[in-house]
């Protein structure tokens, strides 16, 4: 039901008009999380909403923003293996080093080769 429906169900549905309102009207903090600490920029990113994505980016979304596992969203677009996004966080400042809880870097949690050399190519700068 409509009602029913929280800033996270209007995110992961793509929603970008209803998340856009709701972030400028300043009812809903673009960096808010929810219980397993995933902010919407993790949700668009999980659900390959690149436009959505670029629209939090540019809100001042928290692009280095961890998850209660560590994981940022370049860890979700790089294991949902969505290159674009990938590309996009990092021309928007994502950092490629850091690690999850279990120690794993972007690059470990995707098999897609282009992913992979993406990362790499940024890691390699700040080694």
């Amino acid at each position: 039901r409509e009602e029913d429906k929280n800033i996270f169900d209007y995110c992961r549905e793509n929603n970008i008009d209803h998340v856009t309102k709701a972030i400028r009207s300043k009812t809903v903090d673009v960096n808010i999380a929810d219980e397993e600490g995933r902010a919407l920029l993790h949700w668009a990113c999980d659900r390959g909403h690149k436009e959505l994505v670029s629209v939090l980016l540019q809100h001042s979304a928290d692009v280095n923003s961890q998850d209660g596992e560590g994981q940022t969203a370049l860890h979700y677009a790089a294991a949902c293996e969505f290159v674009d996004i990938v590309e996009l966080l990092l021309q928007s400042g994502a950092d490629p080093t850091l690690r999850d809880q279990d120690g794993c870097l972007p690059e470990q949690v995707t098999d897609c080769k282009a992913i992979v050399s993406a990362l790499q190519q940024r890691t390699a700068g700040h080694t």
